[in-house]
């Protein structure tokens, strides 16, 4: 997903074989035993769910490691509240852990950014679809968008193409709402994820682990809350700049690692 956050990974395929309990699988899985049809059904179910929804709001905090050089890992991060109108309308609202807030807006011909504590605000022509203003941001403005994949169109498709493992391992509780546990991988990074059970397959909970980072990683979100029939919307991707607030441009920093990539939008 070319320098976007991917939403796919799993432990260790020794660690899990001590929990994971077998499953009855269709004949086709037999020639892959590391993936679980089970766990891709939940995947594709709360896939199906995302794609089809036309708009959604959804809150969340995250945090992520920042590994120093004596080994320590310390956590950063942000609570986050991103709107989304498809085909070409988004909204990112942020607020860092040391209460520094943000706001993106893509409004199908801009995109828009505005630091309200500096009342400064940037802005760049772009059109197209909600995943060309994802890529833009990330490759040409160098902004931080973890979980993008969330609002991609090919959700299912981008994060099964590079599994080499995928297991279920049940209903759990998490937070009072029952879920189904996951776990997956691919050659980079392993995932957890918790989906909601029943007919609002959500996601509830994620933690990356990034195996071939220095001091492997985490990335760990947890949803607050999801609403898929949010009110006064249109609004909500126009900008008009506040009373004084100076226009600057955007800011592009030197390339980032992977890792850097799941900081913040």
């Amino acid at each position: 997903m070319k320098y976007r956050s991917r939403i796919a990974a799993c432990l260790l395929s020794t660690a899990m074989a001590l929990s994971v309990q077998a499953q009855d699988a269709p004949d086709e899985a037999v020639e892959d035993p590391d993936i679980d049809p089970e766990a891709l059904s939940v995947l594709k179910d709360m896939a199906d769910y995302l794609v089809s929804a036309k708009e959604f709001v959804y809150r969340s905090e995250y945090g992520f490691d920042v590994v120093q050089d004596s080994g320590v890992k310390v956590e950063f991060g942000a609570s986050r509240k991103i709107l989304v109108s498809r085909p070409n309308r988004l909204r990112v609202e942020s607020q860092r852990r040391d209460g520094l807030r943000g706001t993106v807006i893509f409004d199908g011909d801009h995109m828009w950014a505005y630091a309200p504590d500096h009342n400064v605000y940037a802005k760049t022509e772009q059109d197209g679809d909600l995943e060309a203003a994802v890529d833009f941001a990330v490759t040409e403005l160098r902004m931080k968008a973890p979980l993008s994949d969330l609002i991609s169109p090919d959700l299912y498709e981008d994060v099964t193409a590079e599994l080499i493992r995928a297991y279920y391992l049940g209903e759990t509780v998490l937070a009072g709402v029952e879920s189904h546990h996951l776990l997956m991988s691919n050659d980079y990074a392993d995932f957890q994820m918790w989906v909601r059970t029943g007919e609002k397959p959500v996601l509830q909970r994620i933690v990356i682990t990034y195996r071939e980072e220095t001091g492997q990683p985490q990335f760990r979100a947890h949803f607050l809350e999801w609403d898929f029939s949010p009110a006064d919307m249109a609004g909500k991707f126009e900008f008009e700049p506040p009373d004084g607030a100076e226009q600057v441009r955007f800011y592009i920093s030197a390339p980032a690692t992977d890792l850097d990539q799941v900081d913040e939008l």
